[in-house]
């Protein structure tokens, strides 16, 4: 649990990460596009004007994308696996949930008190990557996106029969966040503007609570660190709707120019930034702590510790990173965290107390950028308040840890006899605390296959590169005389390995792409030499046997052309049936027939292959040249799509003949069987190079 929501902190600070340079950005637009600062240089019309407001429109990039980014960023966080993949299907999952809620939105708005039609602020609608739908903030993007991941977790590994291998992975992960957002979308509708109304009346109590509110926001804030739950607090109030529409940070830096241009003081322009202050603790209280770990270190560890602690004080003032303090505490000494937690809050809520406010909750860089320089000229005096409060608070950091550590004898750095002298990390917080994970957990079998593959290659060392095509691995490997033999490959799955020197292909079929990221992950993170096939029992997979409408199935030649047999193309894989049986034509032109009549399962992204599933269940490949893959779809127009019924009489794609032999490749249309094991083949008639026509029948399909 621990580790999950320390990840879950990581997930959140991944989007978070641009807020700063945009804020930055924003900020300085705001203080070279004021004629109060700048004089006549930034009046309107000019050439120095207009500059700036293009900078600005880059500038509010992310803050007006922010609920896409969160539900991008999370499962770069969360996802066990395949995190791009993960990403890609909260993208597509959040959108479709967007698009069914606004046509709910449409057809029952106004049962629940929304009109869709309304372009005013506070109708509780958001356009979101061109859509218009609830705006539920970053809080509803957390959500889909927390959603998402458990899904993909779940159910991205899960090993469909062949015959719906073309839906494992992501496909599958994304058709079941599909259907599943019927009924969330519904939910959020009915729900949502209930809560929406509750989220007025937080805002309303936290704002009218004054300074306990701002003392409780900022102690949880940093005493929930450990556990990562702190994102669950500052999120809502700076990137959500908890305190202020659009979250303190977006507020902020809407009204940075009127801020600015006010005398007024910022208390009363901008009372909500009380829970935007955590960043004080930063350039405040990390300097107390450093002075208070440096004079209590034993006199001979003094040199070493200053070298470590400066550029840590220097990180934490400056960007905002305490990471190496935060951690030091809940290594050594977790008293002192919380302890920390409470000075903090009592630092933020007696600068609040004084009139401080405003966007301050990273550090020095960000703050003075949205702060100082664009409001020095009229709020300098709250700024020379916040710094004297500070000071004094750097003595009351220094006193209270002094104290502690002495009082407790706690083992900061630089106390140890030894002469070690370590500050730790978020790692070793874990390492400390994790448990050895379970030697018997159950492993998902593209794992277990991606790990025999990689020892039976000689090791993740050995393997330079790898990529995949629509049914094999296609590797670059360091020394081929490290590989396994042909036979120990099929014996863990394999359907065949093709050797060229240094270039091998794994003929695996449509799992593979599924083999490939968990490939990827082991060579990335380790695990693979634990699942070496010399040293584990392989469990006989079960064949998967589906009753269909008809128990044959009649091949006809997909293209006009020269007919050869499989085994004189010149490509191993196919001449050695390592795919499975079937036929070839040398085409005399570019137009391409089903061979079939079934339905298009797949269609490769390179265009040279197309899967299709006959009537009696025969998985048919027709592939369209030779290493065509390399051709990345160029000389290919596929006319059909996947979920088509197609017969010997459709036309399913168009071919560049002369373009393919001008690239050195083969244009051979090759027709393969691939669950052959299930089927038994009439023998074919045809003489190799007789001449034939598309759509002539050639050979018949029996289920065993």
């Amino acid at each position: 649990m621990m580790a999950k929501f320390q990840r879950f902190g990581g997930a959140m600070f991944t989007p978070v990460v641009f807020f700063v340079f945009s804020g930055i950005i924003v900020g300085l637009t705001a203080v070279f596009t004021n004629p109060a600062i700048m004089g006549d240089l930034a009046k309107e019309g000019t050439a120095w004007y207009t500059i700036w407001k293009i900078i600005d429109s880059g500038g509010w990039t992310v803050f007006n994308n922010m609920e896409v980014l969160f539900v991008i960023g999370l499962p770069l966080g969360l996802a066990n696996k395949a995190k791009e993949r993960a990403s890609l299907e909260a993208f597509v999952i959040y959108m479709t949930f967007n698009y069914f809620v606004n046509q709910i939105l449409q057809m029952f708005g106004k049962n629940v008190g929304v009109n869709i039609s309304s372009d005013s602020a506070t109708s509780g609608l958001k356009m979101i990557a061109g859509v218009k739908t609830l705006d539920t903030g970053v809080i509803g993007a957390i959500l889909i996106a927390g959603i998402v991941v458990w899904l993909h977790n779940r159910y991205f590994d899960v090993r469909l029969p062949d015959w719906l291998g073309v839906f494992q992975g992501s496909a599958f992960v994304a058709m079941i966040g599909f259907f599943l957002m019927i009924p969330v979308a519904a939910l959020f509708v009915w729900v949502w503007p209930v809560l929406q109304h509750g989220i007025l009346q937080m805002q309303y109590f936290m704002v009218k609570s004054g300074n306990f509110g701002v003392f409780t926001y900022i102690f949880l804030e940093k005493a929930l660190l450990p556990l990562g739950l702190h994102h669950f607090i500052y999120a809502p109030f700076q990137y959500g709707p908890a305190v202020i529409e659009g979250g303190t940070t977006l507020y902020w830096v809407k009204h940075i120019s009127q801020f600015a241009a006010s005398t007024k003081p910022l208390i009363q322009l901008f009372p909500e930034g009380g829970f935007a202050m955590q960043g004080m603790s930063n350039i405040f209280g990390i300097p107390g702590i450093a002075l208070a770990f440096y004079s209590t270190a034993i006199p001979k560890n003094r040199k070493k510790l200053l070298a470590l602690i400066v550029p840590g004080v220097l990180t934490a003032a400056f960007a905002g990173i305490t990471e190496p303090f935060d951690y030091t505490f809940l290594f050594i000494a977790p008293a002192l965290f919380f302890v920390h937690a409470f000075l903090a809050a009592s630092l933020a809520t007696t600068m609040y107390a004084f009139g401080v406010t405003g966007d301050m909750s990273a550090g020095l860089i960000d703050i003075a950028a949205k702060n100082y320089i664009p409001m020095w000229a009229n709020h300098w005096q709250t700024y020379a308040i916040q710094w004297a409060i500070g000071i004094i608070f750097i003595g009351i950091y220094f006193v209270v840890f002094r104290f502690l550590i002495l009082k407790f004898d706690f083992k900061t750095p630089g106390r140890s006899d030894d002469e070690m002298v370590n500050m730790f990390t978020k790692d070793d917080y874990k390492k400390k605390k994790s448990h050895s994970k379970n030697s018997n957990e159950k492993r998902n079998p593209f794992e277990v296959a991606a790990g025999a593959y990689i020892n039976l290659l000689g090791g993740a060392s050995n393997i330079q590169s790898v990529n995949n095509c629509f049914t094999r691995l296609r590797l670059t490997i360091g020394n081929p005389e490290l590989l396994a033999t042909d036979n120990q490959f099929i014996a863990v799955g394999a359907k065949g390995v093709v050797r060229n020197k240094n270039a091998v292909q794994v003929i695996i079929g449509p799992d593979v792409t599924n083999v490939r990221e968990e490939v990827d992950n082991l060579i990335e993170n380790g695990g693979w030499e634990d699942l070496n096939p010399s040293k584990m029992i392989t469990d006989q997979q079960e064949e998967n046997h589906s009753s269909y409408t008809t128990t044959e199935a009649q091949l006809f030649a997909p293209v006009d052309g020269l007919f050869i047999g499989l085994d004189q193309l010149n490509d191993e894989v196919f001449s050695k049936k390592m795919l499975g049986d079937g036929f070839a034509i040398k085409p005399t032109n570019g137009n391409i027939y089903s061979s079939v009549e079934g339905v298009v399962e797949s269609i490769f992204p390179t265009k040279h292959a197309i899967g299709i599933k006959s009537n009696c269940g025969a998985e048919i490949l027709l592939h369209l040249g030779l290493d065509t893959v390399e051709l990345e779809g160029k000389p290919f127009n596929i006319l059909i799509k996947e979920g088509d019924h197609i017969t010997e009489k459709t036309k399913v794609a168009e071919m560049d003949i002369d373009s393919i032999k001008k690239s050195g490749k083969e244009p051979d249309v090759i027709n393969v069987i691939t669950n052959m094991d299930q089927y038994k083949m009439s023998a074919i008639k045809k003489e190799n190079n007789t001449e034939i026509k598309h759509g002539d029948p050639l050979v018949v399909l029996y289920q065993k």
